[in-house]
């Protein structure tokens, strides 16, 4: 029977010499828990609500956290009173029960370390609520703010035309649309823990366009769209968020332009419940990223505010202002479940969250984005990369049709043509699966409907 310990083949571990788990658990991982830190100790210092030594007690745990990972110590069960400590704790005891976070798989072993981040913060009064990664989260989107502004100019020319777009048109700017959603992926901000500023810059340059997508579906999910929703068909068009700040930004954006052609009636967005994967978006970031487009200025220009002539604000305040009626009316939904921040790969939606998984039945289209949904999809484990992506993703392919946007950060992958990894290798691409260079955009059509 399929479980986190028993997946459809060898699960990837910290302990695997020469994928990109190792380095992860060794280096990134250290980082990612030392910037948690600095964050409590710059919140300790700076904001009144903060207890600071209840803040010295969060930053002991995080510690301890850092000692048991560097030193390979069997994963600790969480204190009882912590948030789904129950549950966690009956999965460490049924799955990994003498496991380190080098020997559990990477899956399991990558969603404790958060779920232990969380415990850390929410162990103090003053301290719940505290997302550890917030500034993180805010810097990584306010960097791109030469990308945002052109977006958001390009945005309303779009709109100008969307309801009367011929179907040339229409399907031009949805492949555009498309791309970018797949490409703010870059933005992920867990990948970037210990990387220098020139080397996070390297990652963003290659992140574009169609030529480095080596499993591309991309004119069949166009092809669907254009099909599946017609104008005025009252569409419901599903995404499982991967990334706050820009990529957030560019999948509200894709929504956008649906709505406004008539051919969506409903956006669902399914975040995490807690900090989660450093940059993960959580309800709270729709809130931030909002009052961001509202008021540009200062936040994307703290230190020197720039001329209103030269940045777009008044695009970026229509964008607002259009994006907040949607959620007044009800047409853009926003929504959380714990089973985002669960240890449980897709494969187990339908009987882990059932109300999740029904809900998911009544959409035309769920778009899972990043990383992390991919490696849920495909059950992290080491399938061949040929392997059809349809056989890859267990009974999500019930629902009536799903997409994958996905830069590779990671070593699990299916759908790949055969000799395409042979010539990546052939190449010289020894880091292909992880560098963040190369994408899968994946489609699947159900025939359950």
């Amino acid at each position: 029977m399929l479980a986190p310990n028993n997946p459809p083949f060898p699960f990837h571990r910290g302990a695997d010499i020469g994928g990109f788990a190792h380095p992860t658990v060794v280096t990134r991982w250290p980082v990612i828990v030392t910037d948690a830190i600095n964050a409590v100790l710059r919140a300790a210092a700076a904001d009144a609500r903060r207890d600071g030594g209840e803040g010295g007690r969060v930053v002991a745990r995080l510690s301890q956290l850092k000692y048991e990972l560097q030193r390979e110590k069997p994963l600790t069960r969480l204190a009882a009173a912590a948030p789904r400590a129950a549950a966690w704790n009956a999965a460490v005891d049924a799955f990994f029960p003498a496991a380190s976070f080098f020997t559990a798989s990477w899956l399991f072993a990558e969603c404790f370390l958060y779920q232990r981040i969380h415990e850390a913060v929410e162990s103090q009064p003053s301290w719940k609520g505290f997302d550890v990664f917030l500034e993180s989260k805010q810097a990584g989107f306010r960097v791109l703010s030469d990308k945002v502004a052109v977006i958001a100019e390009s945005q309303q020319l779009l709109i100008s035309s969307a309801a009367t777009a011929n179907s040339a048109s229409f399907r031009s700017t949805l492949h555009d649309l498309v791309l970018l959603s797949l490409w703010g992926n870059a933005t992920d901000l867990s990948m970037f823990a210990g990387l220098s500023e020139a080397q996070v810059e390297e990652m963003r340059k290659g992140a574009s366009g169609e030529e480095n997508i080596i499993s591309n579906h991309l004119k069949e999910i166009v092809d669907y769209v254009e099909t599946a929703f017609p104008v005025g068909g009252n569409g419901r068009l599903d995404f499982v968020l991967d990334n706050s700040g820009f990529e957030h930004f560019s999948d509200m954006i894709l929504s956008d332009f649906l709505h406004q052609t008539g051919r969506v009636s409903k956006t669902v967005f399914h975040c995490k419940t807690i900090p989660w994967f450093v940059s993960d978006t959580m309800p709270a970031d729709f809130e931030w990223t909002l009052n961001a487009l509202e008021d540009p200025l200062p936040f994307f220009f703290p230190d020197s505010q720039k001329a209103s002539s030269v940045f777009p604000v008044e695009a970026l305040q229509a964008l607002a202002s259009r994006w907040r009626q949607y959620i007044a009316s009800g047409h853009w939904v926003i929504t959380s479940d714990d089973i985002w921040c669960s240890f449980w790969a897709h494969h187990h939606l339908a009987t882990e969250a059932p109300h999740v998984f029904e809900d998911l039945l009544t959409s035309q289209l769920v778009i899972f984005k990043g990383d992390l949904n991919y490696r849920k999809l495909v059950y992290d484990c080491k399938f061949p990369a040929t392997t059809p992506f349809a056989d890859a993703i267990g009974d999500v392919k019930k629902l009536k049709a799903i997409v994958s946007l996905r830069t590779n950060k990671s070593d699990p992958i299916v759908g790949l043509a055969e000799g395409v990894e042979e010539k990546l290798l052939a190449e010289g691409n020894k880091d292909w699966r992880w560098s963040g260079k190369l994408a899968v955009v994946e489609f699947f059509k159900s025939h359950y409907e």
